[in-house]
């Protein structure tokens, strides 16, 4: 592996959350947005990382920890979700439909704190 490509696995595999090639760009600024979406790709495609897209955008962590996320629909700010409960409703889903789950992905969106509380701050402001 390549000395860039090391470097931005490196980055993606101690971020909490899922990055873009911009944001890795910004924190890898020695490196060139097309060089980040090289090592991107080529880390995607050889299995060390996963990805989705939200809107325009693709995101990328790590494949070696199962996380599930949530997005602020306000901020756009991703935090790490580190429980899993999807074991009862995957049997479910076998018990019911024969079907059997091999890999599942939760992205959930919503107000954060911060964004809930200036929320109901505006709120209270409005009344």
């Amino acid at each position: 592996m390549t000395k860039n490509r090391e470097k931005v696995y490196a980055e993606l595999i101690s971020s909490p959350v899922p990055m873009t090639a911009y944001e890795m760009s910004e924190k890898l600024s020695e490196m060139s947005l097309t060089t980040v979406y090289r090592a991107l790709e080529y880390l995607y495609e050889a299995g060390l990382l996963k990805r989705f897209s939200l809107g325009e955008y693709n995101y990328y962590y790590s494949s070696s920890v199962h996380r599930h996320f949530f997005r602020c629909i306000n901020c756009g700010k991703l935090y790490p979700i580190e429980e899993c409960y999807m074991e009862e409703y995957e049997e479910y889903l076998l018990k019911t439909f024969k079907i059997k789950i091999h890999e599942h992905f939760v992205l959930f969106s919503g107000l954060c704190e911060a964004c809930n509380k200036q929320k109901d701050v505006e709120l209270a402001h409005n009344k």
